[in-house]
């Protein structure tokens, strides 16, 4: 490029930088993902790179002072070779920042502030290097346009470094610490693949090929008989390990878990004609059907696993997103085989819906006295309507609590509750608060059956409390109502439809 004009080079290598961060998810968009799907590598990979900036940011913070005054002391050194690759830095820089505003918007929700706080500091320090320090507008003789564009781009880059500031200097209040944890029973997990019905595998797509569908049964080192639980996964996302803290939480109380992988990416007859229409807590889609099949058979071979001393007369069943809703599906079968009849707790996640189709309903009569639920939502969900877990509660009764899980950012790190709050690649402080506190509380009641156990399941001021920021300050407690579908706050749920009707 040695006869191309430097400001004309500069643009097009930052554009060229631009589009080859951008380049993953355009690929990804042309192979057929939607656009959650493409930018889903770059969420795990802002996951992780945020993790990593939480446990190092005063290091992190200290490294970013030495190198801006550095940069700004050689401001001045004069290298076309650097002058370009600054030049595609910015480009690519700007390109992970717009991929993280998308996130945002769609997922994150303002949980991270660390990770735009360092692409801020990256391009102050890379226009720094290529353009200098800002100038007073009132001197500028020539290249007024390129000046305003470097100075928008500092403003830019403060904007973002600013909230996260005083986080990454270790200024910002903490949040509590829950006194919990996993329990006294070490545990043992072992995988069995079971046979999937030719009817399911004949449409299964592409996403989870390469999934052998199994049930993960975790067996803890309990002398004499231990209640079951059965825990269902989400959308799309049949990995052990996204919820393996959830089955922690449970076996080391004693419980045997069996969590049961199903097909979520199935292509029925009329998948690309139907359209779709949620009410009630219902959804039509026909998915519905072959995952149940699956699902069936998936329950039964569970069952052929359990050993004698597995007592399934006592059962807590829990699902997050989709598995919440065929949760309900599994309920009733499993009340149909005769397990849960002493005790049984329910436990909805970030509840999408249930099947609309008629052979697919739940019978409540058959819920034992002895029942419990707690149906969950997030505050900042943006992936399922609240008015499923709402039409949830009204389905089970008066025995079911409504509880909603606070966002809290007074500080650092932000307390924001997302539609992955279960998952365990998220587990942090608000997950132990709002989540993994209520499922050793379910565990406990499950396997002593004690009224003070059954008593921390229910509402009250301990229930609610959710600790306090290191300056004294109250996180915002959980939300809870025992009938949200006549409540204030809920009532538009009771004529919420969704789909395109």
């Amino acid at each position: 490029m040695d006869d191309v004009h430097p400001c004309r080079e500069n643009i097009i290598l930052a554009i060229s930088g631009f589009f080859l961060v951008l380049l993953e998810p355009i690929i990804l968009l042309l192979g057929g993902d939607d656009i959650g799907g493409a930018l889903w590598p770059h969420a795990i990979r802002a996951l992780s790179w945020s993790f990593i900036l939480r446990e190092l940011h005063l290091m992190i913070f200290a490294i970013s002072i030495v190198i801006t005054g550095l940069v700004i002391l050689k401001r001045d050194w004069k290298n076309d070779w650097k002058r370009r690759i600054v030049s595609l830095s910015i480009g690519a820089i700007i390109g992970l920042i717009l991929i993280f505003l998308l996130l945002d918007i769609a997922y994150l929700r303002g949980a991270f502030i660390l990770l735009p706080a360092a692409y801020g500091i990256l391009l102050l320090n890379m226009l720094i290097l290529n353009w200098g320090l800002p100038s007073n507008p009132a001197n500028w003789e020539d290249s007024k346009v390129g000046r305003s564009i470097h100075i928008l781009g500092i403003i830019f880059a403060v904007w973002l470094i600013a909230p996260g500031l005083s986080a990454m200097a270790g200024l910002s209040p903490s949040p509590p610490e829950w006194d919990g944890g996993l329990g006294p029973h070490e545990f043992t997990t072992e995988i069995s693949a079971y046979t999937m019905p030719a009817e399911v595998e004949s449409i299964r797509g592409e996403y989870e090929a390469d999934i052998t569908f199994s049930v993960y049964l975790t067996i803890p080192d309990v002398d004499g008989e231990m209640p079951l639980a059965i825990i269902l996964h989400g959308f799309a996302n049949p990995q052990f390990s996204t919820y393996e803290d959830w089955v922690a939480h449970l076996a080391s109380r004693g419980m045997a878990v069996a969590f049961i992988q199903y097909p979520s990416d199935v292509l029925p007859e009329g998948h690309d004609t139907y359209v779709l229409h949620e009410e009630d807590g219902m959804a039509n889609h026909p998915y519905h059907v072959p995952r149940a099949i699956a699902l069936q058979a998936g329950l039964d071979h569970a069952e052929s696993l359990l050993s004698a001393n597995v007592d399934t007369s006592n059962l807590l069943i829990g699902g997050h997103s989709l598995g919440a809703g065929y949760a309900l599906m599994v309920m009733d079968w499993s009340l149909q085989r005769g397990w849960g009849n002493e005790s049984l707790f329910l436990d909805l996640e970030a509840p999408y819906a249930r099947p609309v189709q008629e052979h697919l309903q739940i019978d409540t009569s058959l819920i034992p006295e002895n029942f419990m639920a707690h149906i969950v939502i997030s505050e900042d969900d943006m992936s399922v309507s609240d008015c499923f877990g709402v039409h949830h509660q009204a389905l089970l009764g008066e025995n079911a609590l409504f509880i909603e899980s606070p966002s809290d950012r007074h500080g650092f790190p932000r307390l924001v509750s997302s539609h992955y709050l279960q998952a365990s690649e998220t587990h942090d402080t608000l997950a132990d608060w709002a989540f993994y506190r209520r499922v050793a509380s379910q565990a406990d009641w499950m396997v002593t059956q004690n009224e003070n156990s059954r008593l921390a399941l229910l509402d009250s001021d301990e229930f609610r409390y959710m600790g306090e920021w290191s300056d004294g300050t109250p996180v915002k407690e959980l939300g809870v109502w025992d009938d949200a579908l006549s409540s204030n706050e809920f009532d538009y749920c009771e004529d919420w439809t969704g789909g395109p009707d």
